[in-house]
């Protein structure tokens, strides 16, 4: 094998893989219509009321119905985005605790169901990768967490609202991590700025540690 002696130019200055996350109905979906050739994977009748190229998925079947037919299609979307991720989420929990015979993924021991969910989502967003040219988008709500003391309650909504290893799993394998939210002028801001109440940030140069107003052209740029 053949060591490298000199710096590699670095192939692509966009994410390959991007997610989002914020309060529901603040304007994620909108805005990701916009982006060119982008085949949205409607999970909840978002894009009802939106002109987008869209497919509406009620189920985990359809979800995988999908997926066969993008695997069989000639030519590739530039963009993929699953709007949202939360419900698939939800629908591989129930179809592990059917195909397990339990009513929810706790019964099964040593955390063996929240392994397979966890094994199965990650394997569905790996199928997604190579058949998207540019890019694949997950989008998911936000996270409400209160964080009580003897004087107070805090309300921390800046997460992922995913459990467990599953979130950790995702936000490791994504190289840009965006939280959207409307700012005191109602103008919708995405932030890359990680700290110690926002699970966001980017491999990506030209987004780590910046917040932007929330334009697809702001984070695609190649």
């Amino acid at each position: 094998m053949q060591l490298p002696t000199e710096r590699t130019q670095a192939s692509r200055k966009s994410p390959r893989l991007l997610t989002l996350f914020g309060q529901s109905k603040v304007g994620k979906t909108t805005t990701l219509a916009q982006l060119d050739n982008c085949l949205i994977v409607d999970t909840e009748q978002g894009t009802d009321m939106i002109d987008a190229m869209k497919v509406q998925c009620n189920t985990l079947q359809e979800v995988m119905a999908t997926l066969k037919a993008l695997r069989e299609r000639e030519t590739q979307y530039d963009y993929i985005a699953i709007d949202t991720i939360d419900n698939i989420v939800h629908w591989m929990e129930e179809f592990v605790c059917k195909s397990e015979g339990v009513k929810t993924i706790g019964d099964l021991e040593f955390g063996k169901g929240y392994a397979m969910v966890r094994d199965n989502v990650m394997k569905i967003i790996s199928q997604l990768k190579p058949l998207a040219a540019k890019g694949v988008i997950l989008i998911g709500h936000r996270k409400k967490t209160l964080i009580a003391n003897d004087t107070d309650i805090k309300v921390n909504t800046s997460s992922l609202d995913l459990s467990g290893k599953l979130k950790n799993f995702i936000m490791a394998d994504s190289d840009a991590i965006g939280y959207v939210f409307r700012d005191s002028e109602g103008v919708l801001k995405v932030s890359f700025m990680a700290d110690d109440e926002t699970e966001a940030g980017a491999r990506c140069e030209h987004l780590r540690g910046q917040v932007l107003d929330f334009t697809m052209s702001q984070i695609y740029i190649d």
